[in-house]
């Protein structure tokens, strides 16, 4: 059995007290990662899916904004989403931005997504 020097005692729980914060962050920066991954991938979805809704030749603004916003209620994981989509005559171009989930404090993790597309138009017969 190994002797404790004087002035040793209770070492070993310091190391640990110190060590613990950094090993806990370093395992739960892979999953922090995966979320925000996971979020951005979510906003892109949700903005592809406002384009599909909006470029449609009698399609409104609010109608992409309702199909992204059914779109993200459904997938989840994206916090404060914000949709904008703007419609001109020729295209379409929707921005979806809002953060994810936190594992870690002190970090704002937000996400950005874009999708543009041009408008649907309708060609009669004689003139295709």
């Amino acid at each position: 059995m190994t002797a404790v020097r004087p002035g040793e005692q209770g070492l070993t729980s310091t190391e640990v007290a110190v060590l613990m914060p950094v090993v806990i962050a370093l395992v739960l920066v892979p999953f922090q990662l995966g979320l925000w991954w996971h979020a951005q991938q979510v906003a892109e979805a949700a903005a592809r899916e406002a384009v599909d809704a909006a470029q449609v030749a009698d399609a409104t603004e609010s109608d992409g904004v309702a199909a992204a916003q059914r779109f993200l209620d459904a997938a989840g994981n994206l916090a404060d989403p914000q949709v904008t989509v703007i419609r001109d005559t020729e295209t379409v171009s929707v921005d979806v931005t809002g953060r994810a989930p936190r594992l870690l404090p002190g970090f704002d993790w937000g996400v950005t997504a874009h999708a543009a597309a041009s408008m649907e138009r309708f060609i009669p017969e004689p003139d295709r």
